[in-house]
């Protein structure tokens, strides 16, 4: 199964209008740049079959411009576990049971955790750190979905590459 690793575009700073964290919208920009990274992604054809979100408004919103882009009908589910601070363990076990039901699963979160997620996957230990962008997307390869989750990075793409990947440029 191929996991798609997706940390949310860019998002309001925390101010009057919304000063609780959970509550920060995309800026006009981020919603902007995530629709040509979305459109990227759909070009070279990293397209899942299920997206796992945060519930958190940003990362809802960035899993919500990339079902626009995919057009099609891929079920998007909000994951507490992909909020900061959230359950790895429990996450990994989910991740797990669509081992069977899909080929390609996307999750939609915030750093650090994603970064976390991807070195634990790849390399065995999240202190193997992968520094993910707004808009930033790693591609891993799951090997083992047994007990442990292990894979292979595929590759890790930046928001610019993959604007530049739809303009052509």
């Amino acid at each position: 199964m191929r996991l798609y690793i997706v940390r949310h575009a860019i998002a309001e700073l925390r101010n009057i209008h919304s000063p609780m964290d959970e509550d920060r919208a995309l800026t006009a920009e981020g919603i902007e740049k995530m629709q040509r990274v979305a459109e990227g992604l759909n070009t070279v054809g990293f397209i899942p079959d299920v997206i796992l979100t945060s519930p958190l408004v940003r990362a809802r919103q960035t899993a919500e411009i990339l079902l626009e882009a995919f057009d099609s009908d891929i079920p998007m589910k909000i994951h507490p576990d992909l909020s900061p601070g959230g359950d790895r363990g429990i996450l990994y076990r989910d991740i797990a049971k669509y081992r069977k039901k899909a080929q390609g699963l996307m999750l939609v979160g915030h750093q650090p955790s994603l970064g976390e997620i991807a070195g634990e996957i790849a390399w065995e230990s999240p202190e193997c750190y992968i520094e993910l962008k707004k808009g930033g997307v790693c591609v891993i390869d799951l090997e083992s979905i047994q007990d442990v989750l292990r894979g292979r990075l595929v590759c890790l793409l930046t928001p610019s590459v993959l604007c530049k990947i739809k303009s052509g440029t």
